[in-house]
């Protein structure tokens, strides 16, 4: 077991779900269609994030649950967002045991692959109900994404930390 294995089994649920929410609102604020492609999803980073180190809180069920109100807010095809969000939270889940004991570098990798194959799956599905290719640019989220995923893991774990949520 890591020191961070071991700090986030004493999480408290509080920060999980703030950290939710938060991510929920930033995803969800109204932004132009071309520039919402270079945004990162925060929603599933951060549902990686904590199926990654308290699988106990957040699995699957949470993803669906996370996906549901993603699809809700943004208006897309209801079980869209829920579909890829599950896939990603699986991809991590079965690798979570090698992914603990990788550098932060290797855990963007496997980040940026799971994101990819919700790209992949959000975009099968809306070629599916509307018959149009979204654009390329929907798949540079999930690189920017993997980029931002060392901050995010450092942030989180200086909340850990802090204790103070």
């Amino acid at each position: 077991m890591t020191e961070v294995d071991s700090l986030h089994r004493h999480t408290r649920k509080r920060l999980i779900v703030l950290s939710l929410v938060a991510a929920l609102f930033l995803d969800l604020i109204p932004i132009p269609q071309p520039l919402a492609g270079w945004l990162p999803a925060c929603t599933a980073m951060m549902t990686l994030y904590w199926s990654l180190h308290r699988p106990q809180n957040v699995g699957i069920g949470m993803a669906f649950i996370l996906g549901l109100i993603v699809d809700v807010g943004q208006g897309t095809p209801f079980g869209q967002h829920a579909l890829a969000l599950i896939a990603a939270v699986y991809v991590i889940e079965q690798n979570r045991h090698q992914m603990l004991g990788y550098s932060y570098g290797f855990q963007a990798l496997t980040i940026f692959g799971s994101l990819m194959l919700m790209t992949l799956i959000l975009v099968i599905v809306h070629f599916f109900s509307t018959h149009q290719f979204t654009g390329w640019n929907l798949f540079v989220s999930p690189f920017i994404s993997a980029l931002l995923w060392p901050l995010l893991s450092k942030f989180m774990l200086y909340l850990a930390y802090s204790r103070r949520l």
